[in-house]
């Protein structure tokens, strides 16, 4: 050991430096020849360690490293039991090597190492206490980082410096009583951290918060409006309604009261972000009132009409069409023989707004055992139909077609969720009057639009790994063919790392651009991902990983809970736990779990807790497994469907319950229309 104040040369190294020399990816140093001048001594040089390139997060590449154990059995010792005690030794340095997160604190350098374990020394180079006779002191930094950390039980000095795009890490352990050893370690970072072209587009500086509304409701008059702000420097937001300026808000949680149009009619909702010098950060803008429907068609009337003496019957059907779709053609039969094929509609047909038209057709020679049947059919191949039996189908008058879905989960006593399910199975009541089931999709009729959101602060570094490898695993049987998924993370700040796609190999290459570096804005992130559902139709379901109680939103912690409640798609949290009895921190995490099981029970979901410890090796199984409960939940969803005769824009407020009996409705989720 130099001692301080002593001009340090770097030492040859063999074993890291001389494999990758081999392979053409590292310069092996010359003996004697130290890379920049460094000299240890006690020099306040914080502002070359803040921008030098060993800080941040780091993962050990097992392919250039020498393993720790091994080298220890390569010391050709004598003594079996100091063997034995350096192995066990050895495989503690090879645990916490696994991942490194090097970072500066206002006079500090802080080091979190695979294990869990933090060591905070002062720039200074003056020896810290760090608890149970342990004590570190920085003897260099700068390009170069080397830490001394002396502990009863011995010495290990460690020594950091970049070469190319790796991280070499020299360590000198010299236990008590036992012979030393060294290990060569090289790093490489946990994803392309490069924040100079980053892959991902910049994050929106304000989101709109979709105002509070019944299912299938309009709104007017007063209405609150709230904003999620991602960018911490905005100071004052500008509300607009259809392009006019309604007013600026220079307080946060910056949100306002809008008067809407009476009666209701689809607006344009806009609100743009200031900073305080009055420059322009960023806005948002959000549809309201935009009415879209399910494609749906159900026969409305059967009239029995005379035509030339004979009698006939006239047959209306109601059809629904989404926004944007064209109606091609619509076919009436009776019984199984084509009666006629409509394709003339005028206007109403062409692609538009959200509306429900009636199609008629005469029927001739109709007998009381035959069935009328209408398929209608749009533009782009989608087919929907409906039968009738003739006898005592005299309608009185026609409706106006209007097909409601719920997404619904139906468990066992057990908690588990069941299959095999009928719309028999379910009794529908609005408004006190008894609605018959149309139809049950299973999970395999209707696609998935699923949300994964990560927590990547640097807290996650220990777990990252095998982390991202379970994640993809579940990305990969959980986003089948017509599924779509999006990939949301979060630390001090939020992003949106992937949109919405059908592309599951774009998704799991996605995860490889997560970096665990920063806080946390567990808040944010919630709320953030919920907002790319908005008016997505099909399943839905969001999966939620995170360590940590909230350090950075700026959002409330009520809003996301209410409007996760409010928008009430089953949320699934999965909280890996590092904390121990006694940390500091334990209060703050356990309100921050009740939180969460309060939004997991509130909307079907669940809340996943796994206690890590530091160890990171064991918890790879229970982490499988959580995916493969969440995968089972999201196979055992169904799609409840009914009619209802409420006018459109008006409070749809169904009461759902399941007949069978031993079985519960653990969630019933209004959606969007499913095309």
């Amino acid at each position: 050991m130099m001692s301080p104040g002593r001009r340090w040369e770097r030492p040859v190294r063999l074993a890291a430096a001389s494999v990758l020399a081999l392979t053409g990816l590292l310069p092996a140093p010359s003996a004697g020849q130290p890379p920049g001048n460094q000299t240890f001594g006690f020099l306040d040089i914080s502002e070359e360690l803040r921008s030098s390139s060993v800080l941040g997060p780091w993962i050990r590449n097992d392919a250039f490293s020498e393993h720790p154990v091994h080298k220890v059995e390569s010391l050709d010792l004598e003594s079996e039991q100091d063997l034995s005690r350096l192995r066990e030794i050895a495989q503690g340095v090879a645990d916490s090597f696994e991942t490194l997160m090097i970072r500066t604190l206002e006079r500090d350098v802080a080091l979190l190492d695979g294990r869990g374990g933090t060591r905070v020394l002062p720039y200074n180079g003056r020896r810290r206490h760090l608890g149970r006779g342990v004590k570190g002191r920085i003897l260099e930094a700068g390009e170069t980082l080397t830490i001394e950390i002396v502990e009863p039980y011995g010495r290990q000095t460690d020594t950091f410096f970049r070469e190319r795009e790796w991280l070499v890490r020299w360590t000198d352990l010299e236990p008590r009583g036992l012979p030393p050893f060294q290990v060569d370690t090289v790093y490489e970072r946990p994803g392309p951290l490069d924040l100079e072209s980053p892959v991902t587009d910049p994050p929106a500086a304000i989101r709109i918060l979709p105002p509070e509304r019944g299912y299938g409701e309009l709104l007017s008059g007063r209405v609150e409006i709230q904003t999620l702000i991602i960018d911490p420097r905005i100071v004052e937001v500008e509300f607009s309604l259809d392009g006019e300026r309604i007013r600026r808000v220079r307080k946060r949680p910056f949100r306002t009261r809008i008067r809407l149009a009476d009666p209701p009619r689809q607006q344009e909702l806009g609100v743009v972000a200031y900073d305080r010098n009055g420059e322009y950060l960023g806005r948002d803008d959000f549809p309201l009132n935009q009415v879209d429907r399910p494609f749906a068609a159900r026969i409305a009337a059967i009239r029995s009409v005379p035509v030339g003496g004979n009698a006939a019957i006239r047959v209306a059907a109601s059809l629904s069409l989404p926004r944007g779709a064209t109606l091609e053609r619509v076919e009436f039969y009776r019984s199984n023989l084509l009666v006629e094929a409509v394709r003339h509609f005028g206007r109403e047909a062409a692609a538009g707004a959200a509306r429900t038209i009636q199609v008629e057709a005469l029927v001739d020679g109709a007998l009381p055992d035959d069935f009328i049947r209408v398929v209608a059919k749009l533009t782009d191949g989608r087919e929907r139909e409906d039968a009738q039996l003739l006898q005592g189908s005299e309608f009185q008058s026609e409706i106006d077609i209007q097909l409601v879905q719920f997404q619904v989960l139906v468990t066992d006593r057990d908690g588990n969720p069941v299959s095999g399910l009928s719309p028999g199975d379910f009794e529908i009541r609005e408004n006190g009057r008894s609605r018959p089931a149309v139809d049950l999709h299973t999970a395999y009729d209707v696609p998935l639009v699923l949300g994964l959101a990560v927590d990547s602060s640097d807290s996650m570094l220990p777990t990252w790994s095998r982390l991202k490898f379970i994640a993809r695993s579940f990305l990969e049987t959980a986003v089948t063919p017509g599924d779509r998924a999006f990939l949301v993370d979060f630390d001090h700040t939020v992003r949106l790392v992937q949109p919405l796609t059908e592309d599951e190999p774009l998704l799991s290459d996605r995860l490889d651009y997560l970096i665990p570096m920063g806080g946390t804005a567990l808040n944010d992130g919630l709320l953030f991902s919920l907002l790319q559902y908005r008016g997505e139709p099909g399943r839905r379901a969001l999966v939620v990983i995170t360590d940590g109680a909230d350090q950075h939103s700026r959002s409330r912690p009520e809003q996301s809970s209410e409007f996760a409640e409010r928008l009430g798609l089953p949320i699934y949290f999965i909280e890996l736990d590092n904390s121990r009895a006694g940390d500091p921190g334990v209060a703050v995490l356990r309100r921050n779990r009740e939180r969460l099981q309060r939004i997991a029970e509130a909307t079907g979901g669940r809340l996943f807790h796994l206690e890590l410890h530091g160890d990171t090796r064991w918890w790879g199984e229970p982490i499988e497994q959580v995916f493969a409960r969440i995968e089972e939940d999201l196979r055992r969803q169904h799609v409840l469907t009914y009619y209802t005769d409420q006018p459109p824009g008006a409070l749809v407020e169904p009461e759902i319950r399941v007949t069978r009996r031993g079985l519960k409705l653990r969630s019933a989720v209004p959606l969007p229309g499913i095309d």
